[in-house]
């Protein structure tokens, strides 16, 4: 009995560092879920926003695409 306590008593930091392990093991792929949701996050952002721009230039044209109009280079004369 008293050698069997032995052992067992041997074998606790072979179980902390396995338990060590698996925890390191969890939190990283914890981690990388959480990267991913956020890399997805901003592509669907950009997405949205390209998106967005595009029906609005169909409709508007390019903001400053009109050299008068506001926002626009005027070329030509300097005084």
């Amino acid at each position: 009995m008293i050698t069997e306590l032995v052992a067992a008593l041997r074998a606790i930091p072979h179980i902390v560092d396995a338990l060590n392990r698996l925890t390191d093991a969890t939190t990283a792929a914890a981690a990388s879920a959480r990267r991913e949701e956020k890399d997805k996050n901003i592509d669907d952002l950009i997405a949205a926003a390209r998106s967005k721009r595009l029906s609005q230039s169909k409709t508007d044209g390019v903001p400053g695409g009109d050299p008068g109009g506001p926002g626009g280079v005027q070329r030509g004369s300097s005084d």
